[in-house]
């Protein structure tokens, strides 16, 4: 508080009056009202009190310019200033102790001054001069981990023997910092899985600390995959083995000046690896093209799952029911709330549900469309799919009501022919007709949950196909002309080892 109030005086002591002219220099020059001759000139630093020196390790020598003005009516005179460093003493009393806070002069050897000495002599008609301060990054950084908490800074003061100077805009602080721009992986984990003969894998990395200025690269590392695969496994559990080094490529990480994230596709080939094996691969940054970075030893791991079968649900918004031979729907009174209709297997609301037909009994004679009385198992449903298809498994969900979950077995045949053909009301019960092939039978619990049943190894080696999907209940849990279901799933292959299925 003396340190100011010391200021606040002297300056008053000037008895300057405040109008304003813009120098030559652009230094602005509050100093020439007529009404106040001084005796001699006016000295001043453009940019006083408090500045950020916010600098990084890359560019190691950044530079400050300080401008140091001369004000006064007659610019024609010549004046003598000076630039020194404010004592780690005068610092803790004037600026420290009002701001609590704990200062420190950075080190003599890591700053530099461009004149070989800090006295400067104006000569007339001379407004302003500059002086450039150059700092070494990498030391001030190096210094500041020693002592991490401490606020490094640099205070300058201009004085004057033979001049005035104005007190309240003769002291710089530079406030101090350095960042040490890193390198890093936006995740931990990336995962994907080959579906044909090549995947491309996306890699991310950000550049933190510091807006990128520049435009550089970041090459990867795979050493020692085998040691950090199986570090992996211990910690979780898992069963990867590591990724064969002819199995992928890595190109290096690109950035671009003013972008702080880069994305890098690694591309890896099918041809190496065995089908239904998961792989691991562990990678670090390696270097980087420009000095002054930190390299991370985090690493990321690029899983890959490859399964001899690639499996995708179908799409059923397209599917039609072409033949049922027991739906509660065609009841001659509307069938109530058991009456939604076979379509309820495939309209993705597990709360509504198709029931077979318990009327009175059955008129063969009838359209096969309009069944109206009840039948007894087998219940038969057949859905054209409208496209062909090679069936890897099928999802049957029972009604959501454990009172009456009635499916206790379902058998499923498929086929390819352009139609579906029904005989006459023989062919009602076994829907014989068409060149149906064997899929798979399962038996299901009374429980709501999806229940999926794969198509055995055998039957997908033969790559059966089809567009007509035929669903057979032929087991019950209630009495045989009673049977239900919310929702029928079916996931189709659309490649196996990497070939498309055409």
């Amino acid at each position: 508080m003396k340190h100011l109030a010391c200021k606040f005086i002297l300056f008053v002591g000037m008895i300057i009056a405040v109008s304003c002219s813009d120098s030559e220099d652009g230094i602005v020059d509050n100093y020439t009202d007529e009404q106040y001759v001084p005796t001699n000139n006016i000295l001043y630093v453009k940019e006083y009190g408090k500045q950020e020196m916010n600098m990084n390790t890359v560019e190691s020598s950044p530079v400050y310019c300080i401008h140091v003005a001369k004000a006064g009516i007659d610019k024609s005179l010549p004046a003598h200033a000076k630039l020194s460093i404010i004592d780690q003493e005068e610092l803790n009393k004037t600026y420290g102790l009002m701001d609590n806070i704990d200062y420190r002069i950075i080190p003599k050897e890591t700053y530099s001054f461009s004149v070989s000495t800090t006295d400067l002599e104006f000569q007339s008609q001379e407004g302003s001069k500059e002086v450039n301060v150059t700092f070494h990054s990498d030391l001030i950084y190096e210094e500041m981990k020693k002592n991490e908490g401490v606020q490094y800074v640099l205070p300058i003061r201009l004085h004057s023997e033979k001049d005035s100077v104005d007190v309240l805009k003769n002291d710089i602080l530079l406030l101090v910092d350095v960042k040490q721009p890193q390198i890093t992986f936006k995740k931990e984990e990336v995962h994907s899985t080959m579906k044909f003969k090549n995947v491309d894998v996306q890699l991310e990395a950000n550049l933190r600390n510091i807006l990128s200025k520049w435009d550089f690269t970041c090459s990867l590392s795979d050493d020692n995959k085998e040691v950090l695969v199986n570090e992996y496994n211990k910690q979780h559990g898992t069963g990867y083995l590591p990724m064969p080094s002819t199995a992928y490529e890595l190109p290096n990480l690109v950035f671009k000046k003013g972008i702080n994230e880069a994305n890098l596709t690694i591309p890896v080939s099918r041809t190496p690896l065995e089908s239904d094996r998961n792989y691991l691969l562990p990678l670090k940054i390696q270097s980087i093209s420009l000095t002054g970075f930190a390299v991370s030893d985090e690493v990321c791991y690029l899983s890959l799952n490859n399964p001899k079968y690639i499996v995708e649900d179908c799409d059923r918004s397209t599917w039609s029911v072409v033949f049922c031979n027991s739906d509660q729907k065609n009841a001659p009174w509307g069938g109530g709330g058991d009456g939604g209709g076979v379509g309820m297997l495939f309209d993705n609301n597990l709360y509504t549900y198709w029931h077979a037909n318990y009327e009175a009994a059955n008129d063969d004679n009838q359209n096969p469309q309009q069944f109206q009385g009840s039948r007894d198992l087998p219940h038969t449903i057949v859905v054209d799919m409208k496209k062909t298809v090679l069936i890897h498994s099928l999802g049957w969900v029972q009604r959501q009501n454990n009172d009456y979950q009635d499916v206790k077995k379902i058998e499923y045949y498929v086929s390819d022919d352009a139609e579906f053909i029904l005989g006459g009301k023989e062919d009602y019960t076994p829907v014989a007709l068409n060149n149906w092939e064997y899929l798979t039978e399962r038996s299901y619990q009374k429980i709501n949950d999806v229940q999926w049943e794969k198509v055995s190894d055998e039957y997908l080696t033969k790559k059966i196909k089809g567009h007509l999907l035929k669903i057979k209940i032929v087991e019950s849990y209630r009495p045989p002309h009673l049977s239900s279901g919310s929702e029928l799933f079916v996931k189709q292959i659309v490649a196996i080892d990497g070939e498309p299925v055409k």
